[in-house]
């Protein structure tokens, strides 16, 4: 490889080191590369020995001593001290919080959950106004009563229905007796169920 450059762009300085451009902007955002005073282009020689010395974290006092001995002509941007999960931008998660502050962090959570669980109130008082959710206390008196309701007017049959029956020859008449008997415990068994809804 021929002699590097003093300096040379972002882009450039990826090419001719065969890394991607995006490595290139981490370490500059990391504060690993010796930029010229303007900011926009790479002091390669410096650079290079910055990004070998601060390769191993335990290195990070080399470089803090490589900055403090560079002249005035090279400027190096410091690298942020940063959660993993902050953003690069903005410093602040998802939720505006600085991860770095468990106790933002711990209001921001239960503030959310409170937002969650209002929500979900509201949700149940419409469905609950449309007739669309029951009270389990409601649906269980009715079923209660319901169904004493039918082994009422199930024992109930043979006392009402054995007059009729006795008087009968015919065995199609006391099949429609006994039907017509049924049918009228369930209509009552259907008329009970309906008010639960109505109700």
């Amino acid at each position: 490889m021929s002699t590097a450059p003093e300096t040379l762009g972002f882009r450039e300085f990826a090419t001719r080191y065969g890394w991607k451009a995006s490595y290139v902007t981490e370490l500059r955002k990391a504060g690993r590369l010796v930029l010229t005073e303007d900011g926009r282009r790479v002091r390669v020689a410096e650079s290079l020995r910055l990004i070998e010395d601060t390769r191993d974290p335990a290195k990070a006092a080399v470089a803090a001593r490589h900055a403090a001995a560079r002249g005035a002509g090279a400027t190096v941007i410091e690298a942020p001290e940063r959660d993993a999960a902050v953003d690069v931008e903005g410093g602040e998660d998802e939720r505006g919080v600085a991860p770095s502050d468990p106790l933002a962090l711990r209001r921001a959570r239960a503030a959310a959950e409170r937002e969650e669980a209002l929500l979900r109130k509201a949700l149940r008082d419409e469905q609950r106004e449309l007739g669309e959710l029951l009270q389990r206390e409601d649906v269980v008196a009715t079923i209660a009563d319901v169904i004493t309701t039918l082994r009422t007017n199930l024992e109930n049959l043979p006392t009402t229905l054995s007059a009729s029956l006795a008087a009968e020859t015919a065995e199609e008449r006391c099949r429609l007796i006994l039907a017509t008997g049924i049918e009228q415990a369930l209509e009552e068994l259907s008329r009970k169920f309906r008010q639960i809804g109505g109700a």
